[in-house]
């Protein structure tokens, strides 16, 4: 977390850029602090409990009895839709005050909906390999749904363009920022990590005035 000075009792508006995975995602939380983008946070949130697969569709109910498999699957979005929701969650308790999250991005998901049973998601191998996916992306959904977050979506590879967009700047004006956040906060800062903040900092600058500085 990068240490932001704030006028004393001030708080300030954020955004929370998520890039998902299969069983976690990374989370870059962005704030506005005098004008300007601030990344107040950035962490790796687990998205499902220990010890459960995290790609039942794809893999673990390959074979496996229809009844067994509906039986691991639901275990498995039950698992993720409350880990979810407590990983949000907790994510947002830490945070405030002084930072009051009002959105989070998320990138389109692969489907437009969660197959309703393992036999649905196996009868099309794009949808099998997508299952999963969606599954997590679902868990998030419900999650920003459930704690007032407006949610935002964009296209996996627009996120600096789209930065860019929203602050009239260029996208390499874009990069460099992320590049002078990076130094401030230190490893890890990967290409997931610069593509959340940089979504979190287009949806930002809908809600408040801010700048890049130079």
């Amino acid at each position: 977390m990068t240490a932001v000075k704030t006028r004393q009792g001030a708080t300030l508006t954020a955004v929370l850029g998520v890039a998902d995975h299969g069983g976690w995602a990374v989370c870059v939380t962005v704030a506005a602090n005098r004008g300007e983008p601030v990344v107040v946070d950035r962490r790796r949130v687990e998205l499902i409990e220990p010890g459960l697969p995290s790609q039942p569709y794809h893999h673990d109910t390959v074979g496996m009895p229809l009844p067994q498999a509906e039986t691991l699957v639901r275990r498995v979005r039950e698992s993720v839709m409350r880990t979810t929701l407590e990983r949000v969650t907790a994510l947002r308790d830490e945070l405030q005050p002084p930072y009051t999250i009002v959105a989070m991005t998320l990138r389109n998901p692969p489907l437009s909906y969660v197959p309703v049973t393992v036999a649905e998601a196996h009868a099309s191998y794009p949808v099998m390999c997508r299952a999963d996916s969606v599954m997590y992306h679902d868990a998030l959904r419900a999650a920003a749904k459930r704690l007032d977050l407006s949610l935002e979506f964009h296209d996996r590879g627009e996120e600096l363009a789209r930065a860019a967009g929203r602050l009239d700047v260029s996208v390499e004006e874009v990069e460099h920022f992320l590049r002078r956040a990076a130094e401030g906060l230190g490893p890890p800062w990967q290409k997931e990590h610069r593509l959340a903040a940089a979504a979190a900092i287009a949806v930002l600058a809908d809600r408040v005035p801010i700048t890049l500085s130079a």
